[in-house]
């Protein structure tokens, strides 16, 4: 005999007035989304260390483009 049973009188589970006038403003729900699930870039200017590899990446291509 198993132990779980049906309870057949749940209430329903639409939103309350309150949830829906909440969540009707869209610009904010989507600024709080992007605010959570996704990170801030950084422009590569202020990334020290990607600035770094490119400016040395570019010095080299420059100095094999001068020996040839």
């Amino acid at each position: 005999m198993r132990k779980f049973q049906r309870i057949t009188n749940e209430k329903s589970k639409e939103p309350t007035k309150e949830q829906m006038v909440r969540y009707k403003d869209f610009a904010s729900l989507s600024h709080k989304y992007e605010r959570l699930a996704k990170r801030p870039k950084k422009p590569l200017y202020r990334d020290p260390k990607l600035f770094l590899l490119l400016l040395i990446l570019g010095l080299m291509f420059l100095l094999v483009f001068l020996e040839s």
